[in-house]
């Protein structure tokens, strides 16, 4: 490696736009410069690593083994000094331009994220937010690297973080309005067991969720159940579910947004379940970041039940 005073943070910073987006232009827009200046700064980390760092093909920048080697640490370090000058800022969210990235799944989208959206339009307009999923194995990579600030849902991650229950929900089922009337199951009712168990079932596993809380619960009679079909996104259940025999059992704040339209409806289930419990979890370097505590204090703030 050459003379390490040839480096500077600016040139980290296009080695992080370039590791996240392998694409020079993509690069050069997430970090508002022009092209030739990115890949003037890409030939500068070449000559200070003695390495091509990313190489060109078909799918866009391919990042070399040193690239790859480099890049946590880059990145660890570049997010600890965004977060110590987070930390001796005053934040005022009427005027800050922060943004905030959330692991979540499409239920989280539906509810925390939607509310917490409202409350950025009244308080803080120039704050943005993007979200991301991502599996279990994942969260704790992601929160550790500083690409994601928040992790919402239900999830375990470790000690080394912060996991701070914000919610609690029941799981019901919904169905396609016009069959359930056929069985006689009005909207807010109690579904019976046994009609329950003879429906077609849809089981939502969504990515980087732990599992629901029916088969648990059915105990032996859950292999009653046929489960004809799989899917991670609760959200395209109201695509789904209108004319068909199917019924799916989904957290209850999602119910709002999924049977908006009519087409579906939704009921209580007739059998005790385990309550699921809403996490939100963060590395703990952001303690005291100003901007991370007062999303933190919105989000703790809302009710996804209504």
């Amino acid at each position: 490696m050459r003379n390490m005073n040839m480096l500077d943070l600016n040139l980290l910073r296009v080695f992080e736009a370039l590791m996240r987006e392998q694409n020079v232009s993509l690069a050069a827009e997430r970090l508002n410069l022009t092209q030739p200046a990115v890949s003037n700064a890409l030939n500068r980390l070449r000559a200070v690593f003695e390495d091509q760092l990313f190489v060109r093909t078909r799918n866009g920048m391919e990042p070399t083994p040193v690239a790859l080697a480099l890049y946590d640490p880059i990145e660890h370090g570049l997010a600890s000094i965004r977060s110590a000058l987070s930390e001796g800022l005053v934040f005022d969210p009427a005027i800050s331009q922060r943004n905030f990235t959330i692991i979540t799944t499409d239920v989280g989208e539906l509810t925390y994220v939607a509310q917490l959206l409202r409350h950025l339009r009244q308080e803080a307009p120039h704050i943005d937010l993007e979200v991301m999923e991502a599996s279990r194995e994942e969260y704790e990579k992601l929160l550790d690297s500083g690409k994601a600030d928040f992790a919402l849902g239900r999830f375990k991650i470790s000690d080394s973080f912060r996991c701070e229950l914000i919610g609690s929900c029941i799981y019901v089922a919904v169905m396609c309005s016009t069959y359930a009337r056929k069985h006689g199951i009005k909207q807010g009712s109690t579904i019976p067991y046994d009609t329950f168990l003879d429906f077609a079932h849809v089981d939502v596993m969504p990515r980087g969720a732990t599992a629901n809380p029916i088969a648990p619960a059915l105990g032996r009679d859950a292999a009653r159940r046929r489960i004809a079909l799989t899917i991670p996104h609760t959200s395209v259940l109201s695509g789904l579910l209108p004319d068909t025999e199917l019924v799916a059992t989904v957290p209850q704040p999602a119910v709002t947004s999924l049977c908006r339209s009519g087409a579906l409806t939704w009921a209580y289930l007739s059998f005790e379940t385990e309550i699921t419990q809403l996490f939100m979890g963060w590395h703990k370097r952001q303690d005291s970041d100003k901007g991370h505590i007062w999303i933190r204090d919105k989000l703790r703030a809302i009710n996804v039940n209504g």
